[in-house]
């Protein structure tokens, strides 16, 4: 009697998860804001290297957008959602953000084209990962053995990758933590005063108050200019605005990372996976180059994504 209650709890049990696999969709949704260029296509590339990579798996996963507006009922969404058995979601830009923070936990969902932080959402920050972008600091400018960073507490989960990347290439940091513009500037101002020498170089991470874009950034690039010092950076238009190197996405790369980081959650749907962002593409302005004396071969050029000015 028990070996018949065993096998037919083994069979009610085989039932039960084929009927479970039959009512998943092989379906990710993908939800983006309607927006206008160039967010529109940045949008599209991201969907595109998430199909690149869901149709290639077997069976093959079907990525279907969503158009997501402003004023989206959290309700509405789920259950549409339910109705289609789709259990896995990828959330784009700011609104997507709201998105993901208000679906049941019952989905699986990661979050991306948004420079996040750590914060409970599974996701790609818009953040670069600094071991990148020291690797591309060896590659632009390799006497560079010492880098000065201020950041606010804002940043401190990106500051944690850097220290950890940094001793893995032989560099050293200068870290000054700052509560406001004012700090930032006063660090800046004394750093100047010290005379750096050809070894050293700033970072400027992305981070409104230790790297302000209209206090901090003119004033850094003024000095550096003067006193022919290696300024890089985290955000895309710094390059053209004059810092010797900086970085943007590779969207279609961000779309196949978003998609295989969604596909981890679902096997430990319990682990939370959270990354800066490494699908980087490398930005040079070759003025800046030229007056720090910098130069490159006609290989490493072609191997710049951007070059200014143009």
């Amino acid at each position: 009697m028990r070996v018949w209650k065993i096998l037919i709890f083994s069979t009610v049990a085989m039932f039960c998860n084929n009927f479970a696999y039959a009512l998943t969709s092989n379906t990710v949704a993908v939800f983006y804001p309607d927006s206008a260029e160039p967010y529109r296509s940045i949008y599209q590339d991201i969907i595109k290297g998430g199909s690149h990579v869901s149709l290639n798996k077997r069976p093959p996963i079907t990525l279907k957008p969503f158009l997501l507006d402003k004023n989206f009922k959290i309700d509405e969404i789920s259950n549409q959602l339910r109705r289609e058995h789709i259990n896995n979601v990828i959330v784009l830009g700011r609104l997507g953000y709201r998105l993901a923070k208000s679906l049941p936990k019952e989905f699986n969902v990661v979050s991306g084209a948004l420079p996040i932080s750590p914060n409970g959402v599974s996701g790609i920050s818009l953040i670069s990962d600094p071991a990148y972008l020291f690797d591309y600091l060896s590659q632009v400018a390799p006497d560079v053995k010492h880098v000065h960073i201020a950041y606010s507490k804002r940043s401190d989960w990106i500051i944690k990758l850097a220290i950890t990347a940094a001793k893995e290439r032989g560099l050293t940091l200068d870290l000054k933590k700052v509560q406001n513009t004012k700090e930032a500037i006063n660090f800046y101002q004394k750093l100047f005063r010290s005379k750096i020498p050809k070894t050293e170089a700033i970072w400027l991470p992305l981070d409104r108050i230790s790297s302000h874009d209209k206090i901090i950034l003119p004033f850094v690039l003024e000095k550096a200019w003067s006193q022919d010092v290696v300024v890089f950076s985290s955000k895309p238009s710094h390059a053209k605005r004059g810092v010797l190197f900086s970085t943007y996405p590779d969207n279609y790369t961000l779309g196949e990372n978003l998609f295989n980081m969604l596909d981890e959650l679902e096997k430990h749907p319990e682990q939370r996976r959270f990354a800066a962002l490494s699908s980087l593409k490398l930005a040079v302005n070759l003025r800046t180059a030229t007056h720090l004396g910098l130069k490159y071969s006609r290989k490493q050029k072609q191997d710049f994504k951007l070059t200014f000015p143009k």
